[in-house]
């Protein structure tokens, strides 16, 4: 039987990617970036019900199975932690092993194992700490377009990785795989174009031999590649629909979407100015506070369509309402100003930073554009140049829709750079082949712009550390708290769930969860009494599991309490049951780290 032996670029691939992990372990921990992770982990691991849950929905169903069966299988684990680090890691290799294989001579593979080393800790850095499931899904399709675009062999077995990738990212986060996935279309576009500028029909002596074969059989090999690519989007989004095909989940997701366009896109209008209006749809000045604080899991009386109707009556009142033209002239200050910034970042979020990412960028379009246009490939300068126009014009065209829209923080723009990175990076070396280490002298240079931010990066992580174990001083005890009180429940106030910044007298992280760190999957005590989730037959079965009917009728049973931040008014929830026709006594029974007041809810 023959042995199979490992390469020596599979090797150093791993130790490079070994060196990647160790970097971030020596300066942080891992956490789920945002309170939204955790909730995903919570229901995906049964800490939400109690049973590891598929309908985690935030990503599509099949990933979110796949989990939940790995949870089922070991319960103990923090697999989606595991997951989520995984894909991450795993891009790392894949980027490392592919480059290297790419080199011609030893010297080579060192200096560019060390470029991408310093872009991996220099410009991804901190996301490797602080992990989401949205990066998480533009690193996949970035390095599915690499991959696409510096393979030499075009044949049915050089998509699959890729098209695999692409499939990953889309369960894993939708919205954000359709996001890159013009920019992907681009990069699919421009290397068959110059694969095929290579075939050009030659003289042999005196016969001139056509390629025409060779030509057709490469357009048919993408043409596959696209289709096999929307087949594959089009299969995991018919098996998450059938998965959520159930009349509970059909009502869900009308809510959801309904809870998205109020609280994402619209506002929640005055009461007293608009009563005649929450009159006719039902609501009174209470339920509305409801609305307000994002505690409408409260109220079994606020559906879809009173959402749905309060966002819609929103949009109609905007007198200010900017055309739509208009507001993309607006934002193309805002999107030149990031193009050509140069700051170190200041903190890990906010204010946001594009640097090194748009120097990055900038380096790798123009040295793109300079290799080709002095180049020996005469008949690529003009096809390359409107490559670079189309390239840039998707991004510029992604990012004023990012802008216009409001949604763009780095989760979203850094895989964005990924994406049109790998691109630029993957048109260098498909089309420069011949000029060897000249073709590098861009990626070196964007290379050393990622080798300059390791410190910044440095300190953002030390400083982002720093807010989250502060944090952590907090919310551990509570969930300490919760966790000592078994025969108790609490039902969390949203806002004090997500952070204490209004009971303190400085800003802090809002929470989220360290990885791998005491985990238990066992079915928690407490649960918000809002948010994504609320309403959902997930939360209805957990209302269950703890023989409760109600929100509103579980809080006035003994054991059963409301917890929120110290000082908060507590108005609104009298207020609440008094317009429901009862009269209640809310007396504070505990406080928590000197920040989380505990609520006893008494009918009187």
């Amino acid at each position: 039987m023959k042995k199979t032996r490992i390469s020596p670029n599979f090797i150093v691939s791993v130790l490079m990617t070994v060196a990647v992990v160790v970097f971030a372990g020596f300066f942080g921990d891992h956490y789920f970036d945002l309170n939204d992770d955790v909730l995903m982990k919570d229901i995906l691991s049964g800490a939400y019900t109690g049973t590891p849950a598929g309908h985690n929905i935030q990503m599509l169903y099949p990933i979110s199975a796949f989990i939940a069966l790995l949870y089922r299988a070991a319960w103990s684990f923090d697999w989606y932690g595991i997951f989520l680090c995984t894909c991450q890691y795993l891009c790392v290799f894949i980027v490392f092993y592919r480059s290297l294989k790419l080199c011609s001579d030893n010297l080579l593979k060192v200096e560019v194992g060390a470029m991408e080393l310093a872009f991996m800790l220099g410009a991804v850095g901190a996301h490797f700490l602080f992990v989401q499931y949205t990066f998480n899904c533009g690193f996949l399709s970035a390095t599915a377009i690499f991959l696409i675009m510096t393979g030499k062999d075009s044949g049915k077995r050089a998509f699959i990785l890729p098209v695999l990738l692409i499939l990953l990212a889309y369960l894993i986060r939708s919205e954000m795989l359709l996001l890159t996935l013009p920019m992907v279309g681009v990069g699919i576009l421009s290397k068959w174009w110059l694969e095929r500028l290579s075939l050009q029909d030659k003289q042999d002596g005196s016969i001139m031999v056509s390629r025409a074969g060779a030509r057709k059989e490469l357009f048919t090999t993408y043409v596959k590649l696209c289709v096999a690519l929307v087949l594959c989007l089009l299969i995991g989004q018919i098996a998450h629909r059938a998965a959520y095909s159930t009349p509970d989940w059909k009502d869900f997701n009308r809510l959801f979407d309904a809870r998205t366009e109020l609280y994402d896109f619209q506002y929640i209008p005055d009461y007293a100015q608009n009563k005649a209006f929450y009159d006719g749809i039902g609501l009174d000045k209470s339920e509305q506070q409801l609305l307000i604080n994002y505690n409408f899991g409260l109220d079994e009386e606020i559906n879809a369509d009173i959402l749905r109707a309060v966002a819609s009556y929103a949009d109609k009142l905007k007198t200010d309402e900017i055309p739509l033209m208009q507001q993309l002239i607006n934002a193309v200050p805002e999107y030149l100003y990031r193009l050509r910034h140069i700051a170190a970042q200041k903190s890990y979020q906010y204010p946001m930073s594009d640097f090194p990412w748009n120097i990055i960028a900038g380096v790798l379009y123009l040295g793109t554009l300079i290799l080709y246009l002095f180049g020996k490939q005469k008949e690529k300068r003009l096809p390359v140049v409107a490559m670079l126009a189309l390239l840039f014009a998707c991004r510029s065209t992604l990012w004023l829709y990012i802008i216009v829209r409001g949604r763009d923080p780095v989760r979203i723009t850094h895989p964005l750079y990924l994406v049109e990175i790998g691109i630029l990076v993957g048109m260098i070396l498909v089309g420069c082949e011949n000029y060897r280490r000249n073709v590098f002298i861009p990626v070196v240079i964007a290379a050393l712009v990622a080798a300059v931010s390791v410190p910044n990066q440095v300190n953002i992580i030390n400083a982002e550390m720093k807010d989250r174990d502060s944090m952590r001083q907090h919310y551990g005890p509570l969930y300490e708290y919760f966790d000592e009180h078994e025969d108790s429940f609490y039902f969390v106030d949203v806002y004090t769930g997500v952070s204490v910044a209004d009971a303190i007298d400085y800003e802090e992280e809002t929470f989220s969860e360290k990885m791998f760190e005491n985990v238990d999957n066992s079915e928690a005590n407490h649960d918000l009494m809002g948010g994504w989730a609320s309403k959902s037959p997930l939360y209805y079965k957990k209302l269950m599991n703890n023989g409760f009917e109600s929100m509103e009728k579980a809080l006035l049973l003994d054991n059963v309490y409301m917890v929120q931040l110290k000082g908060k008014d507590t108005g609104w929830l009298s207020d609440y049951y008094k317009d429901k026709g009862k009269t209640v006594a809310i007396e504070q029974v505990d406080l928590v780290a000197d920040v989380f007041a505990v609520y006893s809810v008494s009918p009187q």
